[in-house]
């Protein structure tokens, strides 16, 4: 049967049965488009980046060492690479922004730089976020983004978003009377209110940089992919056509990067550098920005391999093996973790994920994710035992992968599995461990070995919400099919 594809015109075309199909959807079916970019498929030569929109608001350069240079990223999609020292793209004929608007941007902060400008709607003259707003990188400290603006106004424009120098959206609404926005991203949504005072026509709008009194300045070293206005506020319908848009198009999924500056570590067997001798790892390393990487510290060490369903994995003989969490110690309330995990054979009391005093009993003054006695398929976190209200909670344990996530703060912790969860209070409270080992416990030295295959851990220094942890679960199902 022939197949009819879609263009840019957004005309149908005849699927195997010979039925016309709707269109795929492209920014382009919505009304009040201003502008639109695309690496792949707007044209870009001579300093001109091809505006789709139909409006002809070509984003343009005439200076040509401030010309950003089109290249591919690792997976071959081409984007616009802005080299954070000159490099911005103005766009031609800024649309009036009354009606209020709607910007969609997939970029990647290629080096993080306090207040640095991905894009930025300005003034003729005076500060660009004074009447108008941009969409900066925050403080590297922090790996934020934030939307600011109408900072001439009692109640400016204030809206953070997470940055983890990953590939990542960002979608911003302003309503028409300029009282409300929103900014989603990988992490959810963002709102924020400013004060009454609609937007109008500002005298320039720039890719990669801010502007100030007529001159570019604050250039961000960052890739943009895709970049879009329409000049009018989206309804939440069809801000969900465009994100749902923009993340399938891109290719963009949430994974644990993306929690931001709060993941004191992360651990992947897949993407994560290992130090080997042979087989046997001699470090697994950490790929938050803390560098708390998985040392060998005792004779046994764990090994690379990979599972019966091809999967990467560090495994633990549940002889000697154990690895230790390098560097400063996290402080552990409030805080998450979560370990993906397999156990090949089960034993009292082993532990998989444990957090120990100075002295003492491991599960004393912390805790310990392990297995409960080898006989109950059931997983535990177990710990403040020396207190009245100890900490107490069981999981199902399938033989399989699977991940497990807890959470503590405040007195109350949480469990969850692949069943659900559980939740607990216990006494006293947590600070940070002077030893955090996997593969193992831990009181004055290693003990409690456990058989396990370990697909990837993480630690939070927060308390992460029923909406993380359920992004956080969904995210270990799809990568490894749990």
């Amino acid at each position: 049967m022939t197949i009819l594809r879609l263009g840019l015109n957004g005309r149908l075309g005849l699927g195997p049965s010979g039925r016309r199909r709707p269109p795929p959807f492209l920014p382009a079916r919505l009304q009040d488009l201003a502008f639109w970019f695309d690496a792949e498929l707007s044209s870009y030569a001579g300093g001109i980046w091809s505006d789709l929109s139909g409006n002809d608001r070509h984003a343009f350069q005439p200076t040509a060492p401030a010309r950003p240079a089109k290249v591919s990223d690792a997976g071959g999609r081409h984007l616009l690479r802005f080299d954070g020292i000159n490099d911005a793209l103005l766009v031609a004929n800024p649309p009036d922004l009354s009606n209020g608007l709607t910007l969609f941007v997939v970029y990647r902060v290629q080096t993080p730089v306090d207040f640095r400008g991905i894009f930025t709607a300005s003034a003729a003259t005076g500060t660009d976020h004074q009447q108008f707003f941009t969409l900066q990188y925050e403080q590297a400290a922090n790996q934020r983004i934030q939307l600011f603006g109408r900072s001439i106004q009692p109640n400016q424009l204030f809206t953070l978003g997470v940055d983890s120098r990953l590939k990542q959206y960002a979608l911003a609404t302003l309503a028409s009377d300029g009282v409300t926005t929103e900014l989603r991203d990988l992490t959810g949504v963002a709102t924020d209110s400013s004060s009454f005072a609609p937007f109008g026509t500002p005298a320039a709008m720039v890719l990669g940089a801010r502007y100030n009194d007529g001159t570019t300045f604050r250039f961000g070293a960052v890739d943009i992919y895709e970049i879009g206005l329409f000049a009018r506020e989206l309804n939440p319908d069809e801000r969900d056509q465009v994100e749902s848009y923009l993340q399938f198009r891109q290719g963009l999924t949430w994974e644990p990067r993306f929690i931001g500056d709060d993941l004191a570590w992360f651990h992947d067997a897949e993407i994560s550098d290992l130090v080997l001798s042979g087989n046997l790892v001699d470090q697994w390393s950490d790929l938050s920005s803390h560098g708390r990487h998985w040392l060998q510290s005792t004779v046994g060490r764990p090994l690379k391999t990979t599972d019966a369903g091809g999967r990467s994995v560090v495994r633990f003989d549940g002889i000697d093996d154990l690895l230790a969490l390098t560097g400063p110690m996290p402080v552990l309330e409030p805080f998450s973790a979560a370990v993906v995990y397999r156990i090949r054979a089960r034993g009292d009391f082993d532990g998989v994920l444990t957090a120990a005093p100075p002295a003492g009993a491991d599960h004393v003054d912390f805790w310990t994710f392990r297995e409960a006695t080898g006989g109950s398929l059931e997983m535990e976190l177990f710990g403040r035992s020396a207190e009245s209200d100890q900490l107490s909670l069981n999981s199902a344990d399938y033989g399989a992968a699977q991940i497990a996530v807890w959470t503590a703060d405040g007195g109350t912790a949480e469990l969850r599995g692949g069943a659900g969860s559980s939740i607990d209070t216990y006494g006293g409270s947590l600070g940070a461990p002077t030893e955090i080992v996997l593969g193992g416990r831990y009181a004055g030295a290693p003990f409690g070995y456990a058989a396990i295959d370990v697909l990837a851990t993480l630690g939070v220094t927060r308390a992460l919400s029923a909406t993380d942890q359920a992004r956080l679960v969904a995210w270990a199902n799809g990568k490894w099919s749990l």
